[in-house]
């Protein structure tokens, strides 16, 4: 049985900032972009925990904009790339840490970037 495709904007945006978090972690810790191997891997790994369907376009969509939307907050905010404080981002769990200001902004983030594509469908 196949995942229903379930992501309404705020899935969209929950997932865009898991990918960005992601992104934003794996520089930190190795200096390097994720992989879009890794990419694939992490999107996966959100729709299984949150239950989400997404279709290839979809998870390819977010997939891409997640890396650039990385770099520009690490441009706006370079202590995103500080180890100490990306791994701030993600819970023991791997999921968005909500608690932290950082998270928040760059839910929001993604959040006005699909609304300003058009795509709140």
């Amino acid at each position: 049985m196949s995942t229903p495709l379930n992501l309404d904007l705020r899935g969209r945006a929950e997932l865009l900032s898991y990918l960005v978090i992601s992104q934003l972690l794996a520089k930190a810790l190795t200096n390097e972009w994720l992989s879009p191997q890794h990419t694939v891997e992490s999107t996966r790994l959100w729709l299984a925990t949150n239950g989400g369907g997404a279709d290839l376009l979809q998870r390819a969509r977010l997939s891409s904009y997640a890396v650039n939307l990385a770099k520009q907050f690490a441009e706006r905010l370079p202590t995103v790339l500080d180890r100490d404080i990306a791994v701030t981002l993600v819970t023991e769990s791997l999921r968005i840490d909500f608690r932290t200001a950082i998270a928040r902004d760059i839910y929001q983030e993604c959040l006005n970037h699909l609304v300003s594509i058009g795509w709140i469908v």
